[in-house]
């Protein structure tokens, strides 16, 4: 039987294809770049440079989890390191293994399900954490790591503004803080990335107003006056479900800066403690 696709997944392919990337992840956008379709690789390949700057010297191997097409991946092995991939999507894994490889270690699998004998250096995850309850994601990593080892952390996470957000995904950061108190984990470092990772909504708004939108809307006045009883019984039987892909997707709330309220995306490095400082707190 043929793996089926997630919708998540289809969301992200179409990303893809819509932006005309072979990346995933958010674009870091600095002063005077500006934001349009046109400078979003360049962007996104400062994302991944702030990124490898945040690996402590000293790091050799890495698991990436979720690695998407595989281009953080390739390069990471280009700058010398060595990497295990771990990816549960198949249409994603061969993507991957296109760029990568048929030789390149892709695990696929998800994080949850990974078994190896191997321990790492550093654990990636870059926009992959907000797929696995930190309950799992956190204790799985100390258990794959050397001692001692580093888990670097690039998403976003949910913030404490009140309202409802159209832009789902993302942990408790509050919580999330709070847990980490309970593990053998130090954060290294912190940084708040929001404002430069921001403006990728807005591309995001503007090809669902441009290409999205009036086709959601044509394809309606079309089964409207052709079909009346259809999109009557259509109305009836999956209201619910439309009402909620108009306010996620075409309400105009997926802007820069709802997310700028609602998320705060964050690179965090945690240290993973020897077991003779784990009973001495986590900072």
């Amino acid at each position: 039987m043929a793996d089926k696709v997630s919708t998540r997944e289809l969301g992200l392919i179409l990303g893809v294809r819509l932006m005309k990337t072979d990346d995933l992840h958010y674009g870091y956008w600095t002063d005077g770049l500006d934001v349009n379709l046109g400078n979003l690789a360049q962007a996104q390949r400062q994302y991944c440079d702030v990124l490898m700057d945040r690996i402590p010297s000293g790091v050799r191997t890495i698991l990436d989890v979720g690695c998407g097409t595989g281009h953080l991946a390739q390069l990471l092995t280009e700058r010398g390191y060595q990497v295990d991939c771990i990816s549960p999507s198949p249409v994603l894994t061969r993507l991957a293994r296109e760029r990568l490889g048929e030789e390149f270690p892709i695990h696929r699998t998800t994080y949850e399900a990974f078994a190896s004998d191997r321990r790492f250096d550093l654990i990636l995850f870059s926009e992959s954490f907000q797929y696995i309850k930190p309950s799992h994601s956190l204790p799985k990593s100390l258990a794959l790591l050397e001692d001692p080892g580093y888990v670097l952390i690039s998403d976003f996470f949910l913030t404490s503004a009140p309202g409802v957000s159209a832009l789902h995904g993302g942990h408790d950061l509050d919580g999330f803080y709070a847990y980490l108190q309970t593990l053998p984990l130090r954060i290294l470092s912190d940084e708040d990335i929001t404002r430069q990772t921001a403006p990728n909504l807005q591309l995001v708004d503007e090809l669902l107003t441009d290409y999205a939108l009036p086709i959601w809307e044509s394809v309606g006045y079309f089964l409207r006056q052709n079909h009346p009883w259809l999109a009557k019984l259509g109305w009836l039987l999956f209201r619910k479900k439309l009402e909620k892909i108009e306010f996620k997707y075409l309400s105009r709330q997926r802007t820069a800066g709802s997310f700028a309220i609602h998320k705060s995306y964050r690179t965090i490095l945690l240290r993973k403690l020897p077991p003779t400082a784990a009973g001495d707190g986590v900072t």
